[in-house]
């Protein structure tokens, strides 16, 4: 028979036991809920860089990596973290909810892009101050990757991770260069407007609106053989990416073969961005005789460039990209005679469409405005998307987003460009160049559109 210290001993046992079996349960629910935690990512636009519309919230807390600035709060768990592929290009826009796009834009680095950036910006305001579209305001999340691939990967995560409709408005070159088309196919999200990376041009998520440089290498080496070039040279910056180089040479030489002009080897010199000094090119172009020669650079690598012509008072045939004309460049009389290629309109003597981009950047931007060739790629990019979502009525979908840009009408290229070529899988948007010639620092268009089928 059990004593009284017995059978105390033995309801104690079972009390405990009954305790475990209630944490457990409670334990095993909490392991199974969503978790409601929030994330702060932080950013700092770069000098000049706009202030991306929409409700940000600051915050004193940053995770671990993050920048002092402008934060973002999202949740983590339930519907707001990254869609699996396959599901969100179906998931359709409740009538009103605001459009929520992302962009990363290089705006601070060897190369600035903050033009680009200002003007996606503006025109969406532009657009919001009007009454959005189909009754959708537009919020842009602009990211600045600082021309650090590893860093726009994560913040491509990022956006994904917020539930960002689509990427619209890139200009950050060496992040679109790391396999990005790859990680826009893996998640079904269309990319509208890009730097243009060789492979951007042959993803079906992509669109970039700049010409290849299939076409410009084409259309710059054919136009050089013509003002009499005939020991060519070639100068770019290098793409990181051998088969966008192979193609890029490639064009050139086309181009120049295709007036009975050879481009050598020799005399192709590929480069880093952030040269500092262009003397042993100059000096090489010089020592072979080149009597013209392409170029494929920044803004300020040009700065450079011409400061070594200068020095070796070797001043051939020079046609340029449009970053030639940008005002960062300082121009000097032996400047004068350089041909200048653009896939889009000069701003100088540019048409209504390119007036009202100069007027609207400066209006909202005032002294900080950049106004250049990247600014006129930032605004089309962000005047095609509200086309589509125009186009998409009702349907706000991925999918549907996909399919209306395959059947847009991109004659008059929206004021900027030739004709762009949209229809069913085809990503060679922008065939065609057009040339002009510096004279007293200002630039008088010296051809029509200039186009082509060159391959890309």
């Amino acid at each position: 028979m059990l004593s009284a210290r017995d059978r105390l001993l033995a309801a104690l046992f079972a009390f405990q036991l009954v305790v475990v079996a209630v944490l457990g349960l409670v334990l095993v629910h909490a392991l199974g809920a969503p978790d409601s935690r929030t994330v702060t990512v932080q950013q700092v636009p770069g000098p000049g860089a706009p202030t991306a519309t929409g409700s940000a919230q600051p915050s004193s807390a940053a995770t671990p990596g993050s920048q002092p600035g402008r934060s973002v709060t999202t949740t983590t768990g339930g519907s707001q973290g990254p869609v699996a592929p396959g599901t969100a290009d179906t998931t359709r826009l409740a009538p009103g909810a605001p459009i929520k796009v992302g962009a990363i834009v290089s705006q601070t680095g060897a190369i600035n892009f903050a033009s680009s950036a200002q003007a996606t910006k503006a025109y969406f305001d532009k657009v919001n101050r009007a009454g959005g579209v189909n009754g959708h305001k537009i919020v842009l999340d602009l990211r600045d990757d600082q021309l650090d691939a590893t860093r726009g990967r994560q913040q491509a995560q990022q956006l994904l991770a917020e539930g960002v409709f689509a990427f619209v408005g890139w200009n950050a070159p060496n992040t679109e260069s790391n396999n990005i088309t790859a990680f826009l196919e893996q998640n079904k999200m269309p990319l509208i407007g890009a730097y243009g990376q060789q492979a951007e041009y042959h993803s079906p998520y992509a669109f970039a609106f700049s010409a290849s440089y299939g076409h410009y290498g084409f259309q710059m080496g054919s136009y050089l053989a013509e003002q009499g070039v005939k020991k060519p040279g070639l100068v770019y910056i290098a793409n990181n990416n051998p088969t966008a180089d192979k193609a890029l040479v490639a064009a050139f030489k086309a181009g120049f073969r295709s007036k009975g002009v050879t481009l050598n080897d020799a005399q192709i010199v590929s480069v880093d961005v952030t040269k500092p000094s262009y003397d042993d090119v100059v000096t090489q172009f010089r020592l072979d005789q080149v009597d013209g020669f392409a170029s494929l650079l920044d803004q300020t690598a040009y700065n450079r460039l011409l400061q070594a012509q200068d020095r070796q008072a070797y001043h051939p045939k020079h046609a340029a990209d449009a970053l030639f004309l940008d005002p960062s460049v300082a121009h000097s009389a032996a400047t004068d005679g350089v041909f200048v290629a653009s896939d889009y309109d000069f701003i100088q003597g540019g048409g209504p469409a390119v007036q009202e981009y100069v007027a609207t950047v400066k209006a909202a931007f005032g002294s900080r405005a950049q106004i250049n060739y990247f600014g006129e790629q930032g605004w089309v990019d962000a005047a095609v998307f509200v086309a589509a979502v125009k186009a998409m009525g009702t349907d706000i979908t991925r999918a549907n987003l996909l399919k209306v840009m395959d059947r847009l009408d991109g004659r008059g290229g929206f004021g900027f460009t030739s004709d762009l070529k949209f229809g069913p899988g085809v990503r060679d948007l922008n065939r065609c160049i057009k040339f002009g010639k510096v004279l007293g620092g200002k630039i008088t268009r010296t051809t029509g559109w200039r186009c082509d089928e060159q391959p890309f």
